[in-house]
């Protein structure tokens, strides 16, 4: 199995359960390494950015502080993803009343249940009494008790019982619930904010929803999931997944093998087509042909078809004509990153024979593809923290990686991108 482990369960039919990998991927370069961490912290956070925030065709790349210093992690996780709405989840995974996952994001655990009248709810997944976390994992439970001081909640949050609490003074239980999670979901896609006054989803989901709202991603269930630890910033993951220069290169055994060598990312900046792309490219196979068939709503688009967008802050999708599959990655420390990806797939497929051999062989290529990448972004990473390098110029080939830099950078340090 290519050094993955199934942690999962498999079943087919109605509950299909996807199973679950992980792997962690060892860097190309000791990351314990003394010397990677001797430069000094003594920078000024939020400057040096005037050389990439000017037009593409002059900018160059961020200086490396921003990769590795924790300040700079500490805005991001206050002004991302602690304001945006995240991808946590597929709504299969807690399909039937009871059906429960939980999760850390950025330090914040949460809990996603779907009650006994089928409704989703998040909250924090911690004891209103002392924060202890009340339920572990992922399964399904009528309700969840604190193993602490028992005390117990139903499916929405609410407080249901105390144990001795009733001559507390004016103890009110309804006070006491789980505290909630804004949530919403669209395309299948269970979405979080842990904003306390979250921002329209309606106008956040728009432009995507009017890019990727053909590919009906809500008649496509989860197929199999991975989890990859990877050596790096977050933010440098996601501008491998949004840069062409790379592809023909590192990929030339792989993916760049058909992957049209046009610019992918043609708007700029936060205009129209700066986080969208649409081009020709094999599936993600060993002889990029589908082990099922095109996806019945796109078949006039053909076997090439293959399309690619970002969401704000940190999740990322690949359309190919037999499946889609979308990349989330979580910082776990400055240097330090998760990637989740989920693989979906027409809700028919789920019939056809040996659907679980079919599907692993697209996540062991989605592996060898991700392993050609992380090599190289670990290289990166040791660039970073260099006092003798200093970042160069970008390519053409580069719009997508400046228009990602430049939105995350103005949002991150209160700015006003340049237009390009």
């Amino acid at each position: 199995m290519d050094g993955t482990s199934d942690i999962g369960r498999t079943s087919f039919g109605k509950g299909y359960k996807a199973p679950l990998y992980k792997l962690d991927l060892p860097p190309s370069i000791d990351p314990n390494d003394s010397f990677r961490f001797s430069t000094s912290t003594a920078v000024r956070v939020g400057e040096g950015f005037e050389r990439t925030t000017v037009p593409q065709d002059e900018a160059r790349h961020l200086p490396g502080y921003v990769y590795w210093h924790p300040e700079v992690l500490r805005l991001e996780r206050e002004k991302l993803f602690m304001r945006d709405w995240m991808i946590v989840g597929r709504v299969e995974e807690v399909e039937f009343p009871g059906d429960y996952m939980t999760m850390r994001i950025l330090g914040e655990p949460i809990i996603i249940a779907r009650d006994e009248n089928g409704q989703l709810n998040a909250f924090y997944n911690r004891c209103a009494h002392r924060g202890v976390a009340v339920v572990a994992e992922s399964g399904n439970a009528q309700e969840f008790s604190c193993p602490y001081h028992a005390w117990l909640y139903d499916l929405r949050g609410n407080l249901v019982s105390a144990p001795f609490m009733k001559h507390a003074k004016n103890f009110d239980t309804k006070a006491c619930g789980l505290k909630p999670v804004a949530l919403r979901s669209w395309g299948g896609w269970i979405y979080v904010s842990l904003a306390e006054h979250p921002p329209s989803f309606e106008e956040y989901i728009a432009d995507f929803a009017e890019d990727f709202g053909f590919l009906r991603m809500q008649d496509c269930r989860l197929g199999e999931k991975f989890e990859l630890t990877i050596e790096c910033n977050w933010k440098f993951v996601i501008e491998n997944v949004m840069d062409n220069y790379h592809t023909p290169i590192i990929h030339r055994g792989t993916i760049g093998r058909s992957i049209s060598t046009a610019n992918r990312y043609g708007g700029k900046r936060g205009g129209k087509g700066a986080f969208t792309a649409f081009y020709s490219g094999g599936t993600f196979t060993e002889d990029e042909k589908t082990r099922f068939r095109v996806m019945p709503w796109i078949e006039d688009r053909g076997e090439m078809f293959a399309c690619s967008g970002h969401m704000n802050p940190n999740a990322h999708l690949f359309g190919r004509c037999d499946h889609i599959h979308v990349y989330v990655i979580w910082p776990i420390h400055p240097t330090k990153s998760k990637l989740v990806c989920y693989q979906i797939f027409p809700d028919e497929f789920f019939a056809d024979n040996d659907f679980a051999a079919k599907v692993r062989e697209y996540t062991l290529y989605n592996i060898k593809v991700l392993k050609e990448d992380t090599a190289m972004i670990d290289s990166i990473q040791d660039a970073a923290y260099s006092t003798n390098f200093t970042p160069g110029r970008m390519s053409e080939k580069e719009l997508g990686v400046y228009n990602v830099i430049n939105e995350t950078l103005a949002r991150t340090f209160d700015g006003e991108p340049t237009k390009a």
